[in-house]
């Protein structure tokens, strides 16, 4: 008789735990390969253009649930398929945004090529600071767009964008 009576009593002390779990992040890589670029048919004799390209970051359902702190520690567009560089890109402009939310676009990175770059596939841009981006986080869909600007090729072409993020994620049940 008395086992009856505790049944209760534990069952009572299990369901009043709420298990969860805090992670610290320090690098975690979002990257989207083959990232399609819209060629400029005759952009010899047009001069500099721009194009731009997105792609939609889906969160899980577990995403929706988690008290976080995210933020971007760098951005890297890395040359794809045919091309050698990616010496051409004069500027380049990485933005998030969150459409369900009223948050409006979140500028990430605004970089400029300097005259004397070196040759490279890979254009490489860590912030000097952070960026927050903890209330983009939390809803179910962010596009991130990539905009760049320079003397571009005639024909379509590929990059990957890789966003790097570190923050602190708690998750409670």
């Amino acid at each position: 008789m008395k086992l009856q009576l505790l049944v209760p009593v534990f069952a009572a002390l299990i369901g009043a735990c709420s298990p969860s779990f805090e992670a610290d992040l320090p690098d975690v890589e979002i990257t989207q390969h083959g990232l399609r670029m819209a060629g400029v048919p005759g952009a010899a004799q047009v001069g500099d253009t721009s194009v731009t390209s997105s792609f939609t970051f889906s969160s899980s359902a577990w995403a929706k649930h988690m008290n976080s702190q995210v933020f971007v520690h760098q951005v890297t567009i890395t040359a794809r398929g045919d091309l050698p560089n990616l010496d051409f890109i004069k500027l380049a402009r990485v933005t998030v945004a969150a459409p369900a939310l009223s948050d409006g676009t979140t500028p990430i990175v605004d970089y400029e090529r300097s005259a004397d770059a070196p040759s490279t596939s890979t254009i490489a841009v860590s912030l000097p600071a952070p960026i927050d981006v903890t209330s983009l986080w939390s809803a179910n869909r962010l596009v991130i767009e990539l905009q760049v600007a320079g003397q571009l090729p005639e024909q379509d072409w590929t990059v990957d964008l890789a966003l790097n993020l570190s923050g602190n994620m708690t998750y409670k049940f």
